[in-house]
Parts: structure tokens; C-alpha cells; sequence
């Protein structure tokens, strides 16, 4: 579940620290009073779209912070691990931090992440149901999806896809062998020029690294012979009119060596000198001996040069890197060999491809049946969990058809297709939920399916907001108690306006808008106190002034939810 959202400089909000808690947590408020910012915020920690427009005004950067407790998503922990992430406990942090150049960082459990891995992490941690997600519900991959949810059938598409891809691929070189055959000679000849191009080079790992080092070694002689003369010089010269450092030191060193006949106190400073000057005249023989053996070699250079420049050529044409052209080069020999030898790779490719089509087939065959299967009881459940929304009529179905077609299979659909129908009015025909007018009714199909598919576990939390839209007086109190239900095996976080639903909450928080030092600030407040909630839903009832006959009215609500929880 998620127990603290914070967030700073985002929109409105210069910061807010929100605490939920297991069950059915609302958040109330005024229209503009900043709602939406929270749904923002939580979709920002579960890796959606980020933009510098986000960012409150005057500020440099906007941080939202999630703080997830794990203890019931034991999926996600698992792939924590299979990403590396050790020394795990029972939570999840996330932290996304969106900056005014449209930067942005983020961090899982405090080490920084990329936008993908994020996405893969928090995949499941939330449900988020709102008017976007109405409109998705129309789609047939989304539908999909929440059959294969419902049924416990995520594993089974998953293999599917994995089976039809590599049918795809055995397909495709299968197909690559089809040439006709002067097609196959232009191939072939190509083929070969590039083959004999990176046989002749004869690259090895990492030469080009060895060559620029030996490149810079070989321009700097000039420079490295002038350095070690001068050194050289200075150490042990008689060019000059001064004594050089050896003779100076050398001078020093009879100097010390009568002192030490004066005082033996001073032997072991004596000692030292000497290993001093030992030391350097030990340095001016190994110059002396590199100033011998240097030598300039213009023609090792110039070969140097030359092969630097084709392994920059191979990598401009093969790869990146000279381990990319190597296996570039071994993927062309092979592609050779595939095409001198067709006709027995067509046999091989040929039995492997009838064998896998008979594997996705009988696969497909099965995932099929499956659905089928779940869409019956999905159906059935969906539409009871509808009478107990105030649609007494309504006949929910879902529609599994298959493609015969095997071209037309994808990853995700498998070998089917989907409909999801609904028939909201006694002696209609079932429709399309696209033909659904009544917002509100699809409001409350998508909480019925939410609330059939929450039994089958696999989301961490559910977010709803907006599922009031188009409802009010007993269809909400409906709506409001199927959220009560849902919260008990589930945490829930939803953004109402209607106090129908509010009266269920097991902790209630209102967001405000109000103006400090002249700038608008949007403020998330928890209602702690059952008169506060009381309070809260008098407002909703009858706006800003309450009066005794809506807060009497307020007090019946919770009485009533209460009861009926």
C-alpha cells in the first residue's frame, strides 16, 4: 500500500505530506482546489510523462516522494531483486525530481533509475481508475488485459507472445531464403566483399585502445627526448658554469661525513644523504640510458595512423565498437553459409517452423478456451456487482472470438478478439460499451469490474478518481459502499465530490486552496476528529455555509454508512 506521498513545488502545492492508511482513504475539496495535483503526484512516482510546466512558478525544480509498503505486493519485491536491488526490507521509496530544463532524476530505494525501469517496477503498485481509464476500458488490448486478470491467465499470454515471436522470427528466415536466384548472387556477392573486408582486417578486442596509446607515445618523442635532456642536464652536466645537483650533492655528502666524525648524533642524517644522492645518481644513468635508446620512428607511426583510421572505418560501417564488428563479422559468415547451403537450412528451417506453428496453435487453442472460460464467470460476476450499483437491468457480457487468420495474431491478443457488452435497459440488445451514453453508467462498470477483478489480488493499490461522474443520491451511497468493499481486502484512495460516498471513509483528508504572502497554496488536510469528517461532509451537502439541517444530515450519512459497513 502506500503510506506517505510528499510533495514539493509541484503546481500549486509548495509542499504537502500526506499519510495513508490501509482501507478506504478520501480526499475531498472544492473544484480547483488542487485534487488533480495528487493524481499527478502519484502518477509521476509510478512513471508517468513528466514535464517543467508541472513545476510551480518561481522554482527550479518540483520532487514528489512515494513511500510503499510491501508487505501484500510481494511481486514487486520480487522484481527488486530481479533488478538488482539488494538488502530489501518490506518498502519501496520512489523519488522523481523534474527540474525547469526538462531534466529529471529518479531514484528506487535511493539509487538512480531511468524511466523504464521505474515503469517496470511500479507495474501493479497502483490501479489508477479515472476518466482517462474510462475511456481506455474501450480498448480492446485493455479489456483484454482484465480478462486474462481476472482469469489468472497473465502467465499463459505471456508465454503465448513469447512463442508467437519466435514463430515471427523462423517465419522471417524462412522467408529470407526464398531469393530468386539472381537476387540470391547480388546477396551472395556482398556478402562476400564484406566478409573478405573484415577477414583482411584481422581485428582484435581492444586494439584500437593499444594503438591510440602507442599513437601518443610515439608523437610526444620530440617532446619526451627534450624533458629527460633538460632533466638530465640539470642532474649531472658540466656544460654549465656551475656546479650540476650531483656535485653539489656529492660536495655535501664530504661535508656530512665529517660532521659525523664530530658528532655521531649527526650518522643517521649523513646515512640519509648519501641514500640521497645514491638515489639520483642511480636516476641519471637510467636518463641517461633512455636518451640512448630513444628513437624516432616515423614509418611505425604512419602505420599506426593507417590502422587506426580502417578500424574507424569497419566501426563507421559494422558496429560501434570492435567487439560489435567481430560478431557483425561472424553474423555475415553465417548469412553465407545460409545461402550457399539454402536448400539444407530450408529443410532444417522448414521442420522447425511446423513444429513451432503446431506448439503456438495448440497454445493459442488452449489460452482460448481459457478465456472463454473466465469470460463467463466475469460476465455472470460483473453483472451482479451492477444490480448492486442501481442497474438493476443490466446485462454485462464479454465476447471472445477467434482469428482464424494466423497473420493476424499479435503479442498481447493472441489468436482473439474482444468485445466487451452491455445491455443497461430491459428488451435492448447488448452493445458495445462505446454505444453507452450515460457517463455514469460507465462510471459504475468500471468499478464493477474493479471491484470482481480486486478478488483475483495482483494491484497494490486502487486509485479512483472521478468515479462519481454523472451519479448522485442513492446510485452514489451505492457506490460509495461497493468502495467500503473493496478497501477490505484492498487499500482504496478516492477523489469524490459526493458526500454518498465521503460518509464511508476510513480516513478523510481536504484538500484546500487559500493565499499565504500573496501566492496561492494548496493545502492537504487530515480530518482526524469524526466531528472535523462531519463537518467536511455538511459542506458537501449544502456548500460553505452549514447549517443545523446539514450537518443533521451529514450525521444521518455516516450513521447510515457506518451501519451498513
Amino acid at each position: 500500500m502506500l503510506e506517505t506521498l510528499k510533495i514539493k513545488n509541484l503546481a500549486i502545492i509548495d509542499f504537502a505530506e500526506v499519510h495513508f492508511d490501509q482501507g478506504l482513504n478520501i480526499l475531498s475539496g472544492e473544484t480547483g482546489a488542487g485534487k488533480s495535483i495528487i493524481i499527478e503526484a502519484i502518477s509521476l512516482i509510478l512513471g508517468g510523462r513528466s514535464s517543467s510546466n508541472l513545476i510551480r512558478s518561481n522554482c527550479n525544480e518540483a520532487t514528489v516522494e512515494g513511500l510503499f509498503n510491501l508487505t501484500q505486493t510481494p511481486w514487486v519485491k520480487e522484481k527488486l531483486l530481479n533488478h538488482g536491488f539488494d538488502d530489501l526490507d518490506e518498502t519501496l521509496l520512489i523519488k522523481r525530481i523534474v527540474s525547469r530544463q526538462n531534466k529529471q532524476r529518479i531514484y528506487i530505494n535511493g539509487e538512480l533509475a531511468t524511466v523504464s525501469l521505474l515503469k517496470t517496477i511500479a507495474e501493479g503498485l497502483v490501479d489508477l481508475c479515472g476518466q482517462h481509464e474510462h475511456q481506455t476500458l474501450l480498448k480492446s488490448q485493455t479489456q483484454m488485459s482484465l480478462l486474462d486478470q481476472f482469469g489468472g491467465l497473465e502467465v499463459k499470454a505471456k508465454e503465448f507472445t513469447a512463442l508467437l515471436r519466435e514463430f515471427k522470427k523462423i517465419n522471417e528466415k524462412y522467408k529470407s531464403l526464398f531469393l530468386d536466384k539472381e537476387e540470391k548472387v547480388k546477396r551472395l556477392d556482398y556478402l562476400k566483399f564484406q566478409e573478405k573486408e573484415l577477414t583482411q582486417a584481422n581485428l582484435n578486442i581492444d586494439e584500437d585502445i593499444r594503438l591510440r596509446e602507442e599513437k601518443q607515445l610515439l608523437q610526444s618523442f620530440q617532446q619526451r627526448v627534450e624533458k629527460v635532456g633538460l632533466v638530465s642536464q640539470l642532474l649531472d652536466s658540466r656544460d654549465f658554469e656551475e656546479k650540476c645537483v650531483l656535485d653539489l650533492l656529492r660536495l655535501g655528502q664530504n661535508h656530512m661525513s665529517q660532521l659525523e666524525e664530530l658528532d655521531p648524533v649527526l650518522k643517521k642524517m649523513s646515512e640519509s644523504w648519501k641514500s640521497c644522492l645514491l638515489d639520483l645518481e642511480e636516476l641519471s644513468h637510467e636518463l641517461s640510458s633512455y636518451l640512448n635508446s630513444a628513437d624516432m620512428d616515423p614509418e611505425r607511426l604512419k602505420q599506426v595512423q593507417e590502422r587506426l583510421a580502417l578500424i574507424a572505418d569497419l566501426k563507421r560501417k559494422y558496429g560501434e565498437t570492435i567487439t560489435e564488428v567481430i560478431h557483425t563479422h561472424k553474423d555475415i559468415q553465417s548469412n553465407i553459409d545460409e545461402i550457399e547451403n539454402s536448400d539444407v537450412h530450408l529443410g532444417h528451417l522448414e521442420e522447425q517452423l511446423n513444429k513451432t506453428k503446431d506448439d503456438l496453435v495448440s497454445n493459442a487453442n488452449k489460452l482460448s478456451a481459457s478465456r472463454k472460460k473466465a469470460a463467463d464467470f466475469l460476465s455472470c460476476n460483473v453483472t451482479t456487482e451492477l444490480k448492486e450499483l442501481k442497474m438493476e437491468n443490466a446485462l454485462f457480457s464479454v465476447e471472445v472470438s477467434e482469428k482464424k487468420d494466423l497473420s493476424a495474431w499479435s503479442d498481447y491478443m493472441g489468436g482473439n478478439d474482444i468485445s466487451f457488452l452491455v445491455n443497461t435497459n430491459a428488451g435492448d440488445v447488448s452493445k458495445p460499451l462505446g454505444k453507452i451514453a450515460s457517463g455514469g453508467e460507465l462510471s459504475r462498470l468500471m468499478l464493477a469490474i474493479r471491484t470482481v477483478i480486486s478478488d483475483q489480488g495482483g494491484v497494490g493499490v486502487y486509485l479512483f478518481d472521478e468515479i462519481d461522474a454523472g451519479i448522485g443520491g442513492q446510485t452514489a451511497f451505492q457506490v460509495g459502499k461497493k468502495l467500503k468493499e473493496v478497501a477490505k481486502s484492498h487499500q482504496v484512495i478516492c477523489i469524490t465530490h459526493l458526500p454518498q460516498i465521503a460518509c464511508f471513509s476510513d480516513h478523510h483528508w481536504v484538500v484546500t486552496k487559500g493565499i499565504h504572502s500573496k501566492r496561492t497554496v494548496t493545502k492537504v488536510i487530515h480530518l482526524e476528529k469524526q466531528e472535523n469528517k462531519k463537518e467536511e461532509i455538511a459542506r458537501m451537502l449544502g456548500g460553505d455555509k452549514k447549517t443545523l439541517a446539514s450537518l443533521k444530515n451529514a450525521d444521518e450519512l455516516l450513521e447510515r454508512a457506518c451501519n451498513l459497513s
